[in-house]
């Protein structure tokens, strides 16, 4: 089966074709994670139900309460009409032509003539990154929207840079995202290192849009400028971004959040829009969103194929296991009376945060003069093991970026060989590749949190050959009748689960202690 598209724009087609069109895009809709916590969502349930009660099937109810309030799910473009007999029309994002290329044969009748992906400095890219690095940049400049699933250490930072230098020898107004100070810094590094480009920044502080031909922008700054409700700012602002005909989003895992969706809506004149991410998420729902921004993944690179490259450093994951079960005995009455949020705070208050005797059992791992990090996810529980571990130094989101700098500096020459940081550090940064040895006590961490802090450590920094991973790994104990002990034992037990699976999908060799 054979369909039609047509560019409207450099951000959004109409695709014509048989009523496999619109069976392509019922195949693509979703539940929406959540969704029964929304007010219009439990107005469409409260209608089925009312509808069910007077005689109607589930199916006709359904479908009749979907017309008139939201169902919960959610199908990509913004329409699909039949014309006519035998003739459906879809219109959506151009992100979606190569899926929606899987089911059906689409040609695209006002195709722009494609540019000869090149660049002097190809060349020069050292290996073995330079491959990868060489592969996305072709793959980029062909396909002009798509991901690349790139592992820290795997050099996109390179590519962002050469592309953005590419563009701008075409003229081509050049655009790169990214939502925190670290990747900006890194970005403009990665810049000025590859280019003869001096990026302008579109940061805080920054009130009128810059005119250079690069531009570096952080997300929160931007997307509240399109957004100002006072005189032509927001106006002013959408212009500039609209004039740009290449986005290069960095870390773009995050880009189904409001703010980057905002700065997205305003960039159709983007013919390149192309995302960067180490930690693209599996699931189909996200995975469809991100389709929709930006397109589909043209290159991969995971961490194992970085290190069997000899790219990244070897890791060896050490699992503790800890007994908690002493900290959340005595007050699971306390927890009982707590309900959602409140409680998982609760287990993690008690069983990790304030446990002292588990602070004195990490500051028992740690090697003497050894490049260490020790990562936490709360401000709080750094403190504590900072306290706990001599010599250490705790960085937080309230250090100065100078102070920032001055420490990392301190732990790079060895005055400093432990640090105890938040999730500052997790994105953007090469200042952790020092460390041989990374320590995980937060209990907790998202794969997508865990993979980017494991890319930190694996940097071969001065030659590293291997990275010490410790994972602290909580567990409580009890018998078949202490069913609120169980269930408070879900939090920890759940989150180590996940840790433990995705260092054995990573490749990782892991060996298991007890206490």
């Amino acid at each position: 089966m054979t369909a039609v598209a047509h560019l409207i724009n450099h951000a959004e087609m109409v695709v014509t074709g048989p009523k496999a069109l619109y069976d392509w895009r019922e195949s693509q809709r979703h539940a929406v994670p959540d969704a029964q916590f929304t007010p219009r969502f439990r107005k469409f349930s409260s209608m089925v139900g009312r509808l069910i009660q007077g005689g109607m099937t589930e199916a006709s109810a359904r479908k009749k309460a979907a017309a008139v309030f939201w169902d919960g799910t959610y199908t990509p473009g913004k329409y699909c009409r039949q014309l006519r007999p035998g003739v459906w029309e879809f219109r959506g994002s151009r992100g979606l032509l190569e899926r929606m290329s899987k089911a059906l044969t689409i040609t695209i009748d006002n195709q722009p003539p494609t540019c000869t992906p090149t660049h002097p400095t190809l060349t020069q890219l050292p290996e073995p990154q330079g491959t990868y690095q060489r592969v996305a940049f072709k793959a980029a400049v062909e396909y002009e929207w798509g991901r690349f699933a790139l592992a820290t250490n795997a050099g996109k930072g390179a590519v962002i840079a050469l592309l953005a230098d590419f563009a701008a020898q075409l003229g081509v107004p050049v655009l790169i995202l990214c939502d925190t100070i670290s990747v900006f810094d890194a970005l403009m590094d990665e810049v000025t290192k590859w280019t003869s480009l001096s990026p302008a920044s579109v940061s805080q502080g920054i009130k009128r849009p810059p005119q250079d031909l690069v531009s570096i922008a952080m997300v929160p700054t931007l997307s509240k400028r399109l957004a100002a409700k006072t005189g032509d700012t927001a106006k002013v602002w959408r212009k500039w971004v609209g004039r740009h005909g290449m986005v290069l989003l960095d870390e773009a895992d995050r880009a189904d959040v409001a703010t980057w969706r905002r700065i997205l809506s305003n960039t159709k004149g983007s013919r390149w829009r192309l995302g960067f991410s180490g930690t693209f998420p599996n699931d189909s729902y996200e995975d469809l969103r991100l389709d929709v921004l930006m397109g589909p993944i043209l290159l991969a690179a995971k961490n194992i194929d970085l290190i069997e490259r000899n790219v990244s450093a070897t890791p060896t994951v050490t699992l503790h296991q800890y007994d908690v079960t002493p900290m959340l005995t005595g007050g699971l009455k306390k927890w009982w009376e707590l309900s959602g949020p409140a409680r998982r705070r609760w287990v993690y208050e008690e069983a990790v945060m304030n446990n002292y005797a588990r602070h004195d059992f990490i500051a028992s791992l740690i090697r003497p003069n050894t490049p260490t990090a020790v990562i936490v996810n709360r401000v709080e529980h750094g403190h504590s093991v900072t306290r706990a571990i001599k010599g250490a130094v705790f960085l937080d989101g309230s250090t100065s970026p100078a102070q920032r700098r001055d420490v990392l500096r301190q732990f790079r020459r060895g005055d400093i060989h432990i640090l105890v940081v938040t999730k500052i550090l997790d994105r953007g940064t090469n200042r952790l590749g020092h460390t041989t040895d990374l320590l995980f006590v937060s209990g907790e961490g998202s794969t997508k949190q865990t993979l980017q802090r494991i890319g930190r450590g694996l940097r071969r920094t001065d030659g590293k050959e291997f990275l010490r991973l410790v994972d602290i790994v909580d567990r409580v104990t009890f018998k078949s009748h202490e069913r609120l002990l169980a269930r408070a034992a879900k939090y920890l037990h759940t989150a180590a689960r996940k840790r433990i699976q995705l260092y054995h999908d990573e490749g990782f060799t892991v060996e298991v202690t007890n206490g």
